[in-house]
Parts: structure tokens; sequence; C-alpha cells
């Protein structure tokens, strides 16, 4: 008996689809080039850093920030092509915005944005965002501000936050260094979910001789950390010196989202809160299609 086999026996070769906005997959146009295999990751955004106090070097002279925002969360997804719609919504986390900051009013000061959640197909695979940090609360020398990191991200959700938790203002002092605040804490990692490290906690300085740290910040937390499978980790960032006032490690150190290294190979991180006054990263949905 002889078995003859009509059309190509040639597979494609595996394909990575990359979404840095929001659009739609579109399945069987894959499942027509003979793709039956997905794996996809989703990262939330990082959230925005708190609003704080800057005198400019006037009035008190204070120099405060607010806490940096949580990274975003981690979910990873693998499944047959087959079993997806037609077509898949695709939703991409933007980054929190940072908050407002005022010269001397702290009750005009507002609270970072939080990330977005990135999902695909709906709850197929999704990540929530991280939280944004907090806004600083008193213009004192004396007086804990409560600017506190923002909570990170978790796969499998939606609402932000869920993963590590932000780190926490400490006390400053009218000559510093004042009681030492805590750092934002590590994401985990564990069976394809991650957690968002969590934002570190703002400091105080002032303006005059250089600059003084009344208050040193915190350290943000790395993301998605797991110390058997580093593959999706990203380290946090340490405290930074304030460039106007030139107080020492004022600045929060902001929290890690996450890579899609197994997804897609790739070092690149998504999903941070940023160590300056800069809006949190935005997250990414990243699909790989195998014929197997």
């Amino acid at each position: 008996m002889r078995i003859e086999l009509s059309g190509s026996l040639v597979q494609p070769d595996p394909l990575i689809v990359r979404y840095d906005a929001s659009g739609a997959f579109d399945t069987e146009a894959y499942l027509e080039l003979g793709y039956n295999h997905f794996d996809v990751v989703c990262i939330g955004g990082g959230g925005g850093m708190g609003g704080g106090i800057d005198t400019a070097n006037t009035g008190t002279l204070i120099r405060s920030y607010g806490g940096a925002g949580g990274g975003g969360g981690f979910h990873r997804v693998r499944g047959l092509l087959s079993a997806l719609p037609a077509s898949c919504a695709v939703v991409v986390g933007a980054g929190g915005v940072l908050g407002t900051e005022h010269a001397s009013n702290p009750a005009l000061t507002t609270d970072g944005g939080d990330g977005g959640a990135s999902t695909f197909n709906g709850t197929t695979c999704r990540a929530s965002g991280g939280k944004g940090g907090k806004r600083v609360k008193s213009n004192s020398t004396t007086v804990t501000t409560q600017a506190k990191g923002g909570d990170g991200g978790l796969g499998n959700r939606t609402i932000a936050g869920g993963g590590a938790s932000g780190g926490i203002a400490g006390t400053p002092t009218a000559t510093g260094p004042g009681t030492p605040g805590s750092a934002g804490s590590d994401g985990t990692f564990f069976q394809d979910i991650g957690k968002g490290g969590g934002g570190g906690a703002g400091g105080v300085g002032k303006y005059g001789a250089g600059g003084t740290t009344l208050n040193a910040a915190t350290a943000g937390g790395r993301g998605s950390y797991n110390p058997g499978d580093t593959s999706v980790y990203g380290p946090g960032d340490s405290p930074k010196t304030d460039p106007s006032s030139g107080s020492l490690s004022v600045i929060p150190g902001g929290a890690s989202g996450a890579k899609a290294s197994p997804v897609n190979g790739l070092p690149t991180l998504y999903g941070r809160s940023k160590s300056a006054r800069l809006a949190g990263d935005p997250g990414v949905v990243i699909i790989r299609l195998t014929a197997e």
C-alpha cells in the first residue's frame, strides 16, 4: 500500500508578535499560515511618581519627593490557537502619570497615576499595572511626608496593585538624617504569575550649601523575582540625588516590572516605575506562535 500526501509539509518558523499599543490579534489569519500554538505574556504598566514640594530655593527651602510607583505585574499563558476566537482584543497598559507638585502647599499635590492593565483576549492572559506613588502630605523638616511607594501589579488580575508592597517614608529631622523608612518589597514569580516590585518612598532635602538630606528616600523593589528562575525578573532602583538642591538620595528608587524573555528571548524590561520625575513605563503584550 502506498500513501500519497498532497500539499506542503513545510511548517512555518516560530513568529513573535509584539503589541506596544492596543489592537486586535487576528487568530484566523495565523491559523491559515499554519500556526497552531500560542504562548503569550502580558506585563502591566508601571505606576507614576507622586507629587512633591519644590520650594525652588525660597521660603522653607524644602525639596521633598512623592513615592515612586509600583512595577507592572506579569502573566504567561500557553494554549492551542484554535481554542481562541477569530479575533482577540489586545490591551496594552499605559504607564501611570506623574502626580502634581507644588511650591509650598501639600494640599495641592496629587498621587501618581496607576499603571494600566495589559490583557490578551480579556481574561485569557492579563496583568495589572502598578499603583501610583503617594503624594507628599507635609512641608516640614520634622514631620513625615507619608510619601509611600506604590504597590506593584499582579499577573491574572486587572485592578491596579496586588503585588509587592511599596516602601514607607521615614521622618526627617531639621539637620538630618532623620528616621529611616523602608524600601519597596520585591515582587515574586511563581508558576507563570509575577508580582511587580513596590516603589520606593520619597525623601526630604533642603536647598543651600550644596544641599542637605533631612531624610533619605528608599529603594524600589525587584519585579517578578524568583532566585531559582531569574528569566523574567527586573532589578529595582536605588535612591538618587536631587539635581536641583543637591540633596543626596532623596529621589525614591523606582520599582521593576518584568521581562518577556521566555517568549521573545530578549532582556528588555517593561512596566517599570522611574526613579525620576517621569511617567511610568508602559506595559506590553507579546505572543509567540509555533507550528507543532
